[in-house]
């Protein structure tokens, strides 16, 4: 996205780094040397009628820097208490499959669940089987 900050205008995009900001400038440099496909796709007349520069750009604030990507994977997977999986699939199976996959490939598991379960749980650094458990705790307290 374009948005003008401190009256620059900056390209505001995720990457292996995180959400970030690049002046205009500085980002039409970088995707040039890289050969990169750039494509301009402007917002409907109507939602950009709509559209909030302060609020995109109080968003962003809040934002920079965060993991985005892979990393965001199961924001968007495990949304409800128990209505996320297929139908024959117990809830149960998540922290044993987890846990596996932890095991064999522990940064994969950092990367694509632990990170984004710790953060659910306003935790950091715990592992798999560390994180079941505090969850169960918390669920527990909660009832």
């Amino acid at each position: 996205m374009a948005l003008h900050i401190d009256d620059e205008l900056h390209i505001i995009e995720s990457d292996e780094d995180g959400i970030m900001k690049t002046k205009w400038e500085d980002w039409i440099d970088l995707k040039s040397k890289k050969n990169y496909d750039v494509i301009h796709m402007p917002l409907r007349k109507d939602l950009s009628e709509k559209f909030d520069s302060w609020k995109a750009k109080v968003f962003f604030e809040k934002t920079e820097g965060l993991p985005y990507g892979y990393h965001n994977f199961l924001f968007g997977w495990l949304d409800t208490e128990r209505d996320n999986l297929p139908p024959l699939m117990p809830n149960e199976f998540i922290p044993i499959m987890f846990s596996l996959v932890e095991a064999v490939q522990p940064q994969v598991s950092d990367n694509v669940f632990t990170r984004a379960l710790n953060m659910r749980l306003g935790t950091e650094g715990l592992n798999i089987s560390e994180v079941a458990a505090k969850a169960a705790k918390q669920d527990m307290t909660l009832q």
